[in-house]
């Protein structure tokens, strides 16, 4: 069992193995008249689905005005002040991270007067230096990828390459950086690549490669940030469901190759149905998934009749309570009950194949609160819990049996080379104040400070099969 205390102040960060969460976005602008002069009393209100009702504030002495927190999607801003024309910003999107400016220039007029910038204004990020890619929800619905694990969908950022062309990727590469210099997070927990949610429950996917904050500690990986979907005042469910059958499928290998038996895909099957909508209307919202997904195949040289027998069973659910506009409660829970089988090869018999299987229930809650337009504090704690064990394949098999290594045709027959019983942690608590000054140094600037605490261990049993080489 390891404990890790990190303290963040300002720019600094401990050396310790500190990761910070991020699963929101803000909007800061100042507002000027057409003199350029500051504007302070305007009203600024904001409306998304992300926000219960229509939050607003009011633009400081100095005219600045600040919405934090704000989960990933698009907003509209509305600007009003007496004797001045009302003005109306639409669609402005938010990503994960994301620090949006706007400044704007209101120009004196008739009360009734207003004027609307529609459509997705582009919109530059100049509170960071990172580079970083972000996909939004469209893109995750869209992408033209496998959809067996968020891996499918980072791995499609710039840079970021997968560990393995063959099965289903744990991890991946950033840079050329090695795969445990990498930070897993889903919804702020840090999750070490263990549990793996429904892609359709993904709002977000944000994968930072250079330029991490102090938050992050000695990161020198990259950070990939998945956030979830959530709740809203509107009811809403879908569903979707993939079919691949073998005549689907292509061969891309020769007889010389596989002897007469090519990759075969036996059965691909994957649905999954969700709903999310209001219990109360402004105050507390539900989002649930539920993810069916079979995927049985064949590699070539491998004889159909004995298929990997790859399943997963995925549930997600996700609670947001507004205690009052400005103070929240957030609780989410995934679930992975999964079975993964080693794959077969031409040299293998189906005795000696594997099957990895288990769950990983993962739950967080957070606290939000927004003490003024500068200020706000975070308070969360989450973790996730693995229960893995690895057995033999074939029903009724034993554990414990021979294997046998044949030097001079390269068969492998006889029972697995082990089994397994794993039991592995991590959970922690993580609190941050974040307060936003203006016209210090020249700028505005984001002040932090932070306490984290982090447990993580793991009890792990191996039986080790006697392994005989045969001439």
């Amino acid at each position: 069992m390891k404990r890790v205390f990190a303290v963040s102040l300002l720019a600094l960060a401990v050396a310790m193995p500190a990761a910070a969460q991020r699963t929101t976005g803000e909007i800061i602008g100042k507002i000027v008249d057409e003199s350029g002069s500051v504007l302070p009393g305007v009203t600024v209100t904001l409306r998304g689905a992300g926000v219960a009702g229509a939050p607003s504030v009011v633009t400081s002495e100095t005219g600045t005005y600040r919405f934090p927190v704000l989960p990933p999607g698009t907003y509209d801003l509305e600007y009003t002040l007496a004797g001045f024309t009302t003005l109306k910003r639409d669609a402005i999107p938010i990503t994960v991270g994301s620090t949006v400016e706007l400044d704007v220039s209101m120009k004196v007029g008739a009360l009734e007067e207003s004027i609307t910038v529609s459509g997705e204004s582009p919109v530059v990020n100049l509170a960071s230096s990172q580079v970083s890619t972000a996909y939004n929800s469209d893109w995750v619905r869209n992408a033209p990828v496998r959809r067996f694990s968020y891996f499918d969908l980072i791995n499609s950022a710039p840079g970021v390459s997968a560990t393995s062309n063959v099965g289903q990727a744990t991890a991946a590469q950033s840079l050329g950086n090695s795969t445990n210099e990498n930070s897993y997070q889903i919804d702020g927990t840090d999750i070490s690549s263990t549990p793996w949610p429904n892609t359709d429950a993904v709002e977000e996917v944000e994968v930072l490669q250079l330029g991490a904050s102090a938050e992050y500690g000695n990161m020198q990986g990259a950070v990939f940030n998945i956030v979830t979907r959530m709740g809203g005042n509107q009811f809403h469910g879908d569903g979707n469901f993939y079919l691949q059958t073998d005549s689907m499928t292509g061969r891309n290998t020769p007889q010389s190759v596989d002897g007469g038996l090519p990759y075969h895909r036996d059965r691909w099957r994957d649905g999954t149905i969700q709903a999310t909508g209001p219990f109360m209307r402004d105050k507390f919202w539900f989002f649930g998934s539920l993810e069916y997904q079979r995927d049985w195949d064949s590699q070539p040289g491998v004889d159909p009749k004995f298929p990997a027998l790859n399943d997963s069973r995925r549930v997600f659910w996700k609670f947001n309570y507004n205690i009052t506009p400005n103070h929240r409660l957030l609780h989410g829970y995934h679930n992975d009950y999964y079975f993964i089988p080693d794959i077969a090869s031409n040299f293998t018999a189906p005795s000696t194949i594997s099957l990895s299987h288990g769950d990983n229930p993962t739950p967080n809650v957070v606290y939000t609160g927004v003490l003024s337009d500068k200020t706000f504090i975070e308070t969360r704690y989450s973790g996730f819990w693995l229960h893995s064990s690895t057995d033999p394949n074939e029903p009724g098999q034993v554990r414990v049996g021979p294997r046998f290594e044949d030097q001079d045709n390269g068969l492998i027959t006889g029972n697995i080379s082990q089994w397994t019983e794993n039991r592995s942690w991590r959970y922690g608590f993580q609190t941050k104040l974040s307060h936003l000054t203006g016209n210090v140094f020249g700028g505005t600037h984001d002040w932090k400070i932070g306490f984290q605490y982090v447990g993580h261990g793991a009890d792990t049993l191996t039986g080790n099969n006697d392994l005989l080489t045969t001439y």
